[in-house]
């Protein structure tokens, strides 16, 4: 009787544990995680996540992400763990995977989760799911042995847990040679503190118009011990960012957005829409982003963002 979660994102995992550890602790549960990988992992090095068991998955194949290589992993650790729920990290690698999964074992998925009840006496999941692209939610209830939901990162909190003796169990798997491989990937932006950790965030909408452009909008995030992120379109089209907020990306809480240049679909409103204070920028009196911030600036954002950038230095606001 357990829940198992899956991550290959290290921050996302966490907070998949924190959720799975309180659900588990009144169900009288244990928690257990899917490690996917070349090495074997020490349990002292998940001591303070609240997981009692790591399932470990150790081939050459699994030093690179690939969805074929990944699903055989994570099937193989399903069906040898038993659990009566899969949580999933809704990253781009982690949504691959699991509807992989799901067709495979033949389960019952619920995509988009914000929250879950476990009734280990009836054996069902009862999920709560974000539907029309955030505005709204749907409650599943899913019976499948186990049952599988995909959570984005940043809807639940990572939380250090007690520490425990963490169970470190090796899984035999038959991972096949892919029939597919990576023939491009895109570089990744250098590490530094998360968004998620980010008191400040300054989002990157189409009105930027060249890229060079980034480095005003870098260096007002950095006057506020903030970070930049962006709307996939800015992503996925320009490929300025690795990634980006949104229903499909990321979902931050700040104490301060800067919506910049950004149109305001909900899609990417969802990313931004739990900051404590939402500041919209836009040469556009109709942007949808108006409706969705506390504080609108109806200008360009060429002649607002400069004189802003001034401001904060001459007053030397900060931000810790």
């Amino acid at each position: 009787m357990s829940i198992l979660l899956f991550s290959e994102n290290e921050n996302v995992a966490r907070e998949l544990a924190a959720k799975a550890r309180t659900v588990a602790d009144t169900q009288g549960l244990s928690v257990a995680m899917a490690l996917l990988g070349e090495t074997a992992p020490a349990g002292s090095d998940f001591a303070a996540w609240g997981v009692d068991t790591v399932y470990s998955v150790q081939n050459s194949l699994l030093s690179a992400f690939n969805p074929e290589v990944y699903t055989d992993a994570l099937a193989a650790v399903i069906e040898q763990a038993g659990p009566n729920l899969v949580l999933v990290g809704a990253t781009k690698a982690g949504l691959e995977v699991a509807s992989r999964v799901s067709e495979r074992l033949n389960l019952g998925c619920a995509s988009w989760c914000v929250d879950f009840d476990l009734d280990a006496a009836e054996n069902s999941v009862t999920a709560r799911c974000m539907i029309f692209s955030g505005q709204g939610t749907a409650t599943y209830k899913v019976r499948t042995q186990p049952a599988l939901a995909t959570v984005s990162p940043g809807v639940f909190e990572a939380v250090e847990a007690p520490a425990r003796d963490v169970n470190v169990v090796s899984v035999e798997a038959d991972i096949k040679t892919p029939r597919m491989t990576v023939v491009q990937e895109n570089e990744k932006m250098a590490a530094g503190r998360r968004l998620q950790d980010a008191p400040v965030i300054v989002d990157v909408g189409m009105g930027v118009k060249e890229r060079e452009d980034l480095a005003m909008l870098e260096e007002l995030a950095a006057l506020l011990n903030g970070q930049t992120a962006c709307t996939r379109p800015v992503s996925s089209d320009r490929d300025w960012f690795p990634e980006w907020l949104g229903l499909s990306g990321a979902q931050l809480s700040p104490d301060l957005c800067f919506a910049i240049g950004i149109s305001g679909a909900i899609q990417h409103v969802i990313g931004i829409r739990d900051s404590k204070i939402i500041v919209a920028i836009n040469n556009d009196p109709d942007s949808g982003m108006f409706m969705q911030s506390d504080y609108n600036i109806n200008a360009d954002l060429y002649d607002i963002v400069p004189v802003l950038i001034e401001a904060i230095k001459t007053r030397a606001v900060t931000l810790a």
